[in-house]
C-alpha cells in the first residue's frame, strides 16, 4: 500500500484545520511516511510527527491557545479587522480593530516586532522540544531567511525552535536565529511546501491549503484591507507554482474565518475533517 507525504500549509488559526484532516487520515488507517509544514502547519505537523495521534495534537493546540499568556498577542484585534458584517456593531468592531492594530504597528518603528521575545518564549514553552531527526515520522518545517532571502528546510535540531521560526510572522513576532540564518515565517516564500517531496511510486504527495479562496468577497475600504488582499493574491499565485509536483492539493473550506480568529478553533478543525472526507474516494482508488 502506498503511503502519504503530506505538506501542511500556513494560515494562522485556519491552520488548525490540519488537526481535523489528520484525524480522518488516521481513522482510515492510511499510513503517513513524511510530513512537511509551514507556520501553523509546521506546528500541527510537528506535533503529529511526534505523537502520531490527532487527538493528542488537538489537546496540544488547545493548551497552546488557551494558556493565559496567549491573550498577550491580542489576536482578537487582528480578527476584528476581518469582520465583514454590514450592521453597525460589526462595523464598529472592525474600526476599533483597525485602530488598535495601527497603534500596535507603531512599535515596529523602533523594535523588530510588535511582540517581544520574552512573550513568545513563554507562549511556546510547553511545545515539545524534541530532536526533529528522531521523530517517529520524517518531518521538516520550512522557514524564510531574512539575510539571504532563501527558503530554509529545518530537518535537524529543536522541534520547538523550528516551529517558532516557521511561524514567526514578520513584524509581529521576532525573527529566530538559527545558525547562520535569521528566520521568519515560511509562508513568506512557500506556503504549502510540497516540492521538497520527491516523486516515488510508493508515495502520494498531498498538499493541504488553508488559505482563503481568492474568490471570496472582501472589504477594500481601508489601506490595511487592500494590503491584506494583495498579500492573499500573492500567496495564491505563489502557491500554484510551488505545489505543481503534488498528486493532490486539497483546500479546506471555512469561509471568511480570519487567520487570527482562534475562537473558531472547533469549527476550523471540523473543516479539516470535511476536507479529508472529500478526498477519501480518490485516496481509496490511488492507494490500492
Amino acid at each position: 500500500m502506498k503511503k502519504l507525504a503530506i505538506a501542511l500549509g500556513g494560515g494562522g488559526a485556519r491552520g488548525l484545520a490540519h488537526v481535523g484532516f489528520l484525524r480522518i487520515i488516521e481513522k482510515e488507517k492510511i499510513p503517513i511516511a513524511r510530513i512537511s509544514g509551514c507556520s501553523m502547519g509546521a506546528m500541527v505537523g510537528g506535533g503529529y510527527a511526534l505523537y502520531q495521534n490527532a487527538d493528542a495534537v488537538e489537546e496540544l493546540a488547545y493548551h497552546f491557545i488557551e494558556q493565559p499568556v496567549f491573550e498577550g498577542f491580542n489576536f482578537d484585534d487582528f480578527a476584528a479587522i476581518d469582520k465583514s458584517g454590514k450592521d453597525l456593531k460589526s462595523k464598529a468592531i472592525s474600526v476599533m480593530g483597525h485602530i488598535k492594530v495601527g497603534l500596535s504597528l507603531f512599535k515596529t518603528l523602533a523594535n523588530p516586532s510588535i511582540y517581544e521575545n520574552e512573550l513568545v518564549e513563554k507562549a511556546y514553552h510547553n511545545y515539545p522540544d524534541h530532536p526533529i531527526e528522531k521523530l517517529p515520522i520524517q518531518y521538516f518545517a520550512i522557514a524564510s531567511d531574512l539575510l539571504s532571502g532563501e527558503e530554509v528546510l529545518l530537518k535537524k535540531g529543536s522541534l520547538r525552535l523550528a516551529v517558532r521560526a516557521s511561524s514567526s510572522i514578520p513584524g509581529y513576532l521576532p525573527p529566530v536565529k538559527w545558525g547562520k540564518y535569521l528566520l521568519v515565517d515560511g509562508g513568506v516564500s512557500n506556503l504549502v511546501p510540497t516540492q521538497y517531496f520527491k516523486k516515488t511510486k510508493d508515495e502520494l504527495i498531498i498538499g493541504v491549503n488553508v488559505s482563503r479562496s481568492i474568490k471570496d468577497s472582501v472589504d477594500l475600504s481601508s489601506g490595511l484591507d487592500i494590503m491584506q488582499r494583495a498579500e492573499n493574491i500573492r500567496n495564491y499565485h505563489l502557491t500554484k507554482l510551488k505545489v505543481r509536483n503534488a498528486d493532490k492539493v486539497i483546500n479546506c473550506r471555512m469561509g471568511d474565518i480570519s487567520w487570527a480568529d482562534f475562537k473558531q478553533a472547533a469549527a476550523i478543525i471540523k473543516s479539516g475533517e470535511k476536507a479529508a472526507r472529500r478526498i477519501l474516494p480518490w485516496l481509496e482508488k490511488e492507494l490500492s
